[in-house]
Formats: C-alpha cells, structure tokens, sequence
C-alpha cells in the first residue's frame, strides 16, 4: 500500500467512523470538539476524516430540512384544495 493510499484510508475511516456515529446520535457540537482535539495533537488525517464528516452532516441536514419543508408544503396544498 502507498503512502498515498494509506493517507486516503485512515481519512475514510475516520470519516465513516464520524458517520456512523452521528447516525447514531452524536451531536455536531461533540464532533466538533473531537475535531478541535484532533487539530491541538495536529493529527490531521483525522482532523481531515472528521471534517469531512462534519460537512456530510451539514449536506445531510439541509437536505432533511428541505424535504421535510417540502412535504409540510404538500399537505398545506391539499388542504387549501379542500
């Protein structure tokens, strides 16, 4: 494995760790610490996991929002039809 790849597979499973964990209930706010941590002990391949992690989870969470309007916005449609 090259160095390369080894950089790019640590990045991912601190990413995919960060994923799951925010699935299963982290909040933004520990995961940003956790990055803030992670930059202090200048571990930067997990700081690069996490943060990528981080904005997945803002993508993730704009996106909920919007579907979540867009729905709302649905039934008010077929209620104002009645």
């Amino acid at each position: 494995m090259s160095k390369l790849e080894e950089d790019s597979y640590i990045v991912d499973l601190y990413y995919s760790s960060a994923v799951s964990e925010i699935k299963n209930g982290l909040s933004k706010e520990v995961l940003q610490e956790t990055l803030e941590y992670l930059e202090e002990n200048e571990m930067y391949l997990a700081c690069a996991g996490v943060k990528k992690a981080l904005d997945w989870y803002d993508v993730y969470a704009f996106t909920f929002r919007m579907i979540e309007l867009d729905e709302y916005n649905k039934d008010d449609e077929i209620n104002l039809n009645k």
